[in-house]
Formats: C-alpha cells, structure tokens, sequence
C-alpha cells in the first residue's frame, strides 16, 4: 500500500470507531479490504485493540464463542490468545461497515442498549448475523437482526412495545427508530413513545400514539394498518408529488414497491399478533364455572408447542405436533390468541395427554372456531389413534364445510350435521352435546341440529387428537392426508355434563364484540 492509501485507509478506521462511517466511506473501507492483504491485517488488528472497548460495553457479551476453557495451554502469542475476541470484534465491526447509512433520526453507534426483550417465544434471533443468548429481559442493542423462528416482544425504553413475527429482517437504530426491511410487526405505542417511526423498503411510518401493524414482503409491497390512533405513512421519495398518508383507526394503506403509491385496502386484524398476554374477560370465567375437564385457551407458550389446560384442577396439556412448517402455531384469536392450523399441505396437530378422558353418557364440547379453508373431512377434535381406530370426530363433514360430530361403536355410527356450511374467514362459536338421550348441535348459541340415540350405545374415547390425526409410529406423514384443519381453532373446551342451551347461549353472548 503506498503512504497514501495508508493515510486514507487510518482515516476511514477512525470514522469507523467514532461510528460516523458514511455509506461510501463503508464501501470504500471494504474495497480497501479486499484489495491490499495488508489493510486486512490492519484492520483485524484494529479490531483486536477494540477488543476491549466493544467488551465494556457489552457489545460482545451475548455473542456466543468458543470456550477458552477447553484450551490445554493458553498460548503465548498475543496475538493468538486475542484472536477469539478478535474475531468476534471484527464481526461486530464488520456489521459497522454494514450497517446501512440510512439516513436514520438516531446517531446512536451499534451495540448500545436501547430496548430490553421481554417475551421470547421458541426464537431463533441472530445478531449482526451471530448466533445469540437472548432470553426473557436480555438487552437489545442497536444493531441489524434476524429473526428465522419463533416471536419476540421487544419493549424499548420509552415503554414502545413492538411484537416481531419470524420470518423477519429488521434493523434497531435507537429508542424511537427501526427498520423493517421484512417480516411482521405490531406497536404498540404509549404517549412516552409518540413519534416512534418504523421505516420499510416503501415508507416511513411515523406513530402518533396508537396501535398499529406493518408487514413487508419482500420487494413487493409495506402494509399499514392501524388499530388506533394515528400513523403517518410516508412513501419514500422517488416522486416528491406524493403526499404522505394520515391513517386513523380502522384504516389500512399498500404501498407497493414498483409505483409507491399508496393503495387504500381493508384494515386486517386478524393477521398481526398484537399481545403475547391472554386477556381474561368474563367468558372465561363462565367456562371456568361450569368445571370443564379441559380447557385449551390457546395461550403463546414460550416453547411454541405446548398448549395449557386451564381448568380449574387439570392438567391436561396438549402438545403441538409441527409438520411442514416454521411457523409459529399461535395467531390472533376470537379471545387473545389461538391455535393456527395450516390444512393439510402443512398437516400440524395437536395431541392431548392420555389424561383426559371424556365420560360416554353425557358430555359437551365446545369452542370457537375460523375457516380459511374447508378441507374434506377436517378434524376438529378426533380420537383416532395410530392404528387409525377412531371413534369420535367433530369436525366437517364432506367438501362444503357442513359440521357434524360422528359417534362409532364397531358395530353402527351415528351422526349429526349442520344443515348450513360454515363461513369462510370468520368466528364461529360451535358446542355439540351428548345426553342419554341424543346430540344436539349448537351453532352461535342457537341449535341447528338434534339426533335421538335410538339405543346407540357409545364407545369408549381413545387419545384426543386436536385439529388432525396422528402420524404413524415413527414419525412418518400419513399418505393421504386427509382430515387437518385449515384456520383456527380458540377456546376450545371439554365438560363431562350435558351443558342446557341457556348455559351455551349465555357463554356466546358473553364473548367480546370484535
């Protein structure tokens, strides 16, 4: 390298640690890098004597790295002993070079806390593109993050909390700034936080205290959508004739990519996942009161699988079975959150403990239910097991989406059906109860539908299985895939009585308007 390049190359490491690299110094800094083997080795031990530095401010602390302790014999070399810290400085660095000079309100440098994680729910969250410890309450550092699995609930110090969905890119630039360059998030902003801005690929959205979600796809196109307040939502500037959009409440705006201009579409709230806390209104104390034998809320669970038995003294956990999918297998529901079931191309289930066991006289099973799609024969709840024996199912029966429960005892079956299909893409409260005497169907608090046992005796229920059937032993997929629930499935509950029609009416009335 002449003298020359030398001084230019200093320069460029001294903006770089005072974190006023612009993005052609980053670029030139890096075509530096990769021309001259000797910048390279400048710069890694530039890192190494920021080792140090980058180490006191935690910059490195939830950076996972190998155990020195393993080492037999620590060597004498320094440069050696430093090269694990050098390595994770230079990658901390290296992001530095790459953190985009956006043009973000903050001036805040990588690596400075800003945010804490208060919610991590079965996540895979990498750091400038390292593996990372981050549990419930770990720091959240300005920096460029990816998320490929699970949730997170970020909370940043003005008490803005943001929930982020996986798959997703986003960067964090301070305590009112970040980037979504993809993925799905929802604000929710306090009065301490107004003004919190959210930019994508598209727009740059500015809060005006509200609750609001935005997801990116890819290049193609940033939605906004507000549940309350105010947002602004400003396209970014190819055109300077186009004026930013005011979303208030209940309203939603596309900005696709190919023509920034902002496309008024319907505000979707069933697609964000806003709290990963369950709610706890009067309808579930009802259902508590009727002592059911189960109850599934579908509440987020860290783990991502499980789902927890909230009746009172049972604990009849079921567990989610994950097919082909990375998706979480929580969503919004008709009461906090629910239990997401991608149909048959993605045949997720869940399987109940052994412990329940649902009396053969009388019972009632009740739930809230949505359609996305109506699957031949889809499973609401079945107890067919891995001989693929089964007798019960509740679930649709057909290809129009017609509910019915299906009773089998060996020898004959007995079935009740809803005469009306159920609707795509919207809650459905469902109950279907057994007397001595006959099933009856109940379909928004109202009964549809009444079938007399005529001498059919029932059989004895095997293992419970929720939205589908399980696999064979061995973890092998079933060929035909039939029978997996496309939608939701939320509060879904067991009795060991027959409910009156005044008790299931009272519980549908009780539910939240939406």
């Amino acid at each position: 390298m002449t003298e020359e390049e030398n001084k230019e190359l200093e320069s460029l490491l001294m903006e770089l640690t005072e974190g006023e690299l612009s993005s052609e110094q980053s670029h030139r800094l890096a075509e530096v890098i990769r021309q001259h083997p000797a910048a390279k080795q400048q710069y890694l031990e530039y890192c190494q004597v920021h080792t140090m530095l980058a180490w006191e401010h935690g910059v490195l602390g939830d950076l996972q790295m190998r155990d020195l302790s393993d080492t037999p014999e620590p060597p004498s070399d320094s440069f050696s002993f430093w090269k694990p810290l050098g390595t994770a400085a230079a990658l901390v660095l290296a992001g530095v070079i790459l953190w985009p000079q956006s043009g973000a309100p903050s001036k805040m440098k990588p690596g400075e806390t800003v945010a804490s994680l208060t919610r991590s729910v079965a996540a895979s969250l990498e750091l400038f593109g390292a593996s990372s410890d981050f549990n419930n309450g770990s720091a959240v550092r300005t920096g460029c993050y990816q998320l490929d699995e699970g949730l997170v609930q970020i909370t940043f110090e003005s008490g803005v909390e943001v929930v982020i969905e996986a798959p997703a890119s986003f960067e964090i630039h301070g305590p009112e700034f970040m980037i979504l360059n993809e993925g799905r998030l929802a604000a929710n902003v306090t009065p301490e936080g107004v003004g919190f801005t959210v930019e994508t690929p598209d727009a740059e959205v500015v809060d005006y205290g509200t609750e609001f979600a935005i997801e990116v796809v890819c290049e193609r196109s940033s939605e906004v959508h507000v549940f309350k307040g105010e947002v602004e939502v400003q396209p970014k500037q190819r055109d300077t004739s186009i004026d930013p959009v005011r979303l208030v409440t209940n309203q939603a705006t596309r900005i696709d990519h190919s023509t920034l201009i902002p496309l008024g579409i319907s505000v979707d709230d069933q697609r964000f996942l806003r709290s990963l806390d369950e709610p706890d209104p009067t309808y579930i104390g009802n259902v508590r009161e009727l002592l059911p034998l189960a109850y599934y809320r579908m509440a987020v669970i860290d783990d991502g699988l499980t789902l927890k038995d909230a009746a009172k003294g049972h604990e009849n956990t079921a567990s989610v079975v994950k097919g082909d999918t990375r998706r979480q297998p929580f969503a919004p529901g008709r009461i906090g959150s629910s239990l997401r079931l991608d149909g048959p191309r993605k045949g997720v289930y869940a399987q109940i403990s052994s412990g329940l066991e649902l009396p053969t006289t009388e019972f009632t099973i009740m739930a809230w239910i949505r359609t996305q799609t109506l699957p031949r024969n889809a499973v609401l709840v079945s107890d067919m097991n891995l001989s693929g024996d089964e007798t019960f199912r509740f679930g649709l029966v057909g290809d129009h989406g017609h509910l019915g429960l299906t009773l089998a005892n060996g020898k004959r079956f007995l079935q009740i059906v809803d005469s009306s299909p159920l609707p795509l893409e919207d809650w459905t409260h469902v109950a279907v109860v057994k007397t001595t005497e006959s099933l009856r169907l109940y379909r928004n608090g109202a009964l549809v539908s009444s079938e007399p046992l005529n001498g059919f005796q029932a059989q004895s229920h095997n293992r419970f299985s929720i939205g589908g059937i399980p696999k064979e032993s061995g973890g092998k997929k079933r060929n035909r895939r039939s029978g997996f629930w496309h939608g939701r499935i939320d509060e879904l509950a067991f009795f060991g009585s027959a409910l009156t029609s005044e008790q299931i009416e009272n519980l549908f009335q009780l539910t939240p308007s939406i």
